[in-house]
């Protein structure tokens, strides 16, 4: 979720909502409306459906996230690239502090 969402305490804020989407599209594919569900947030409202795509929206362009339309409606799951990408940033980054000093 650092990845995601960095440590800045408004964005800090949305990790536990988006641990519930990761947990939830562990489950099986979901619809908008099936997420907003399992969040609690109301999509007929602007706030609400801002409130959403501001969350989804770092996992989405990590590619932990992805989309695609189903007899035109459009469903989340989850992606193994945006995954993958995360475990190189942190072998990446445990390799360089594991590396003994000059």
């Amino acid at each position: 979720m650092e990845l995601a969402y960095g440590n800045h305490p408004k964005s800090s804020a949305l990790k536990p909502e988006a641990v519930k989407v990761l947990r939830a599209l562990r489950e099986d594919q979901k619809t908008i409306e099936e997420l907003a569900v399992v969040l609690g947030i109301d999509l007929n409202t602007a706030r609400g459906k801002k409130h959403f795509y501001v969350l989804l929206r770092p996992m989405r362009d990590l590619g932990m996230v992805s989309a695609r339309r189903i007899k035109g409606k459009r469903f989340y799951h989850l992606s193994l690239d945006g995954f993958n990408q995360y475990w190189k940033e942190v072998k990446k980054e445990s390799e360089y502090w594991l590396q003994q000093p000059p």
